[in-house]
């Protein structure tokens, strides 16, 4: 029998982090676990992955649906008791509450379980390896939605940049027996694997486009290169435009572009893994290839507002904008940072800023019309905002897109591209349809060729 209080690492070692959980309310997953990694759900919905580190002994849980969940025994007793850690006090809660379970350990050897969880090496117990098993993605051997319905080439499919980012996953409705093979793209964040974005051609929309677990912070992102510098990084809104645009418009070399998208209309956080993407990449060149609609500008406006690209002036990367719209009206943004102190020098440029940007979005547009206009500035603090409204008119919101570019310094910096059909995959599926269409023939032509004299 211990005759010392036992430390923090004896509880992580010694008490199996399963048993300890099933005492708390969850209860095993059989279809989803494996002797690797067990995956238990409370009466909640709360999910969690347990593993083993062959290195530490340690048990230690992942949330596949929160990844800011995660952790060891200690952590989860911590957060479900909102201990203050700060404070002796805290420990001795601590101590009390996983003592009240586990005794002074010496009877935990014999009461474990048969079925423990097998230990793995260090390197296999990241949360990307964690969410590999729970999401049971299989290697991408049907390609019938991709190449079939969407046009994308076998050239495409099997680019270096794209191995390995897109996989299947098998589903069977329990309510139809419908059984449907999915296209499947892996949303990751630096945690890794966070959620995945299923695609289908199943007439009944079978999960078709749904996101599974938590794309918060996480986008799809092709091949980081080895010892090769990107020359270019193009943001879309999915996957499949970001495939449609490398068949459309190739790299010159392989490894000089990278493509991210976001499965969707920008979370709040993922330009935050976006910018940390661009640090680190440092690209010459961003690409926006967003879709040919209002909704595709705004995003646009959006990311011009907000990146930071090599070369981009700090004054520029100070001056940010962000969108907002609802059925009939947008709002736009301009938010100025500086010192305290240089209010006064603010004023006029935002002032001069202000009557530019109404300008240049009234012109052409009667006093009878529906304008653009501004509330008064504000200033406070390091911080001055305008704010500028105007009508979902697809004029303004291009001259918009085009002031920001300008205004930030990223005119050599960053493009809008834009499909001439609404996305990147209708351009690809209409430019293939015009050369697959066979020449028009002529049939049992009704007149003879008549000889012809030279003169």
């Amino acid at each position: 029998m211990l005759t010392t209080k036992p430390q923090l690492s004896d509880y992580k070692q010694q008490i199996d982090l399963v048993q300890f959980l099933e005492t708390e309310g969850f209860s095993k997953d059989r279809r989803k676990s494996t002797r690797r990694w067990p995956v238990l759900e409370n009466a909640e919905g709360r999910k969690l992955i347990i593993g083993n580190n062959q290195k530490t002994n340690e048990y230690f849980y992942y949330n596949p649906e929160d990844s800011r969940d995660r952790g060891t025994i200690v952590d989860y007793v911590i957060d479900k008791l909102h201990i203050d850690t700060a404070t002796r006090e805290g420990w001795q809660q601590l101590h009390e509450f996983i003592g009240r379970y586990a005794g002074d350990l010496s009877h935990l050897a014999k009461s474990r379980s048969t079925d423990l969880v097998e230990s793995q090496p260090p390197s296999d117990t990241s949360r990307s390896k964690a969410m590999s098993h729970y999401f049971r993605l299989d290697p991408l051997t049907n390609t019938d939605y991709l190449m079939d319905r969407r046009g994308l080439t076998v050239d495409t499919l099997g680019h270096r940049a794209f191995i390995g980012k897109i996989f299947n996953k098998t589903f069977i409705s329990k309510k139809t027996g419908e059984t449907v093979i999915n296209t499947v793209f892996p949303m990751e964040s630096e945690q890794g694997i966070t959620a995945i974005l299923l695609k289908n051609d199943s007439p009944t929309g079978l999960v078709n486009g749904h996101t599974w677990g938590e794309r918060l912070e996480s986008i799809w992102v092709s091949n980081l290169p080895k010892g090769h510098q990107p020359k270019e990084m193009l943001i879309c809104e999915s996957p499949i435009d970001a495939l449609s645009y490398h068949q459309l418009h190739p790299p010159k070399e392989p490894y000089d572009r990278v493509y991210v998208a976001t499965g969707g209309q920008p979370s709040s956080l993922q330009p935050l893994t976006v910018q940390r993407l661009i640090d680190r990449v440092k690209p010459e060149l961003v690409i926006l290839g967003h879709d040919n609609d209002n909704s595709g500008i705004r995003f646009n406006i959006g990311w011009v507002g907000r990146l930071q690209v090599p070369g981009q002036s700090i004054e520029q990367a100070n001056h940010q904008l962000s969108i907002s719209h609802n059925k009939n009206s947008n709002t736009l943004s301009i938010d100025v940072y500086g010192l305290p102190d240089e209010v006064v020098k603010r004023k006029p440029h935002l002032e001069s800023l202000q009557e530019k940007v109404l300008t240049t979005l009234n012109k052409g547009y009667t006093p009878d019309m529906n304008r653009a206009s501004a509330d008064a500035m504000m200033h406070q603090g390091n911080h001055s905002l305008l704010t500028i409204h105007l009508p979902n008119h697809r004029p303004m919101l291009t001259r918009i897109e085009k002031l920001a570019v300008e205004w930030r310094g990223l005119t050599d910096k960053l493009v809008i591209k834009r499909p001439f059909s609404k996305d990147w995959n209708e351009e690809l599926q209409s430019q293939k349809a015009k050369v697959d269409r066979p020449e028009p023939t002529l049939k049992n032509p009704s007149y003879k060729a008549t000889p012809q004299k030279l003169i």
